[in-house]
């Protein structure tokens, strides 16, 4: 079976305060890669893409990597309880926007971004 979503994002903007959306109707995405769905539940808070003011001239903000993105943060936010590694989230996500025709460009981008934020984050905490 190929990777695919199950069901489609759905999800509403929080109330006040930052750019946050809780995630409304569950979301459901079956990994080739790893051969396993991935249900991002409702209620989930996410901000999409956290995409670098420098890059939004060359990744959009708002655009088809949406749902790829939701289950990127959920995966990396639960990711001990789902027994997956940063790295296998990250190639969720590379998939998912594989799924989703993001441009390849702005896949790799953005699949590049996520490793290299992952490769430094431990430097800085």
């Amino acid at each position: 079976m190929k990777a695919q979503f199950v069901s489609e994002a759905v999800w509403t903007k929080r109330p006040m305060g930052a750019q946050r959306f809780h995630i409304s109707k569950p979301l459901e995405f079956y990994s080739a890669k790893l051969d396993r769905t991935f249900t991002v539940p409702i209620g989930f808070e996410t901000d999409f893409a956290s995409i670098p003011w420098f890059l939004q001239s060359i990744v959009q903000v708002n655009g088809p990597h949406i749902p790829a993105a939701v289950v990127h943060d959920y995966l990396c936010d639960h990711k001990s309880e789902l027994g997956i590694t940063q790295k296998q989230a990250d190639a969720v996500f590379l998939e998912a926007m594989r799924f989703l025709d993001v441009r390849f460009t702005q896949r790799k981008i953005m699949y590049r971004a996520v490793r290299f934020y992952q490769s430094i984050k431990g430097l800085f905490s």
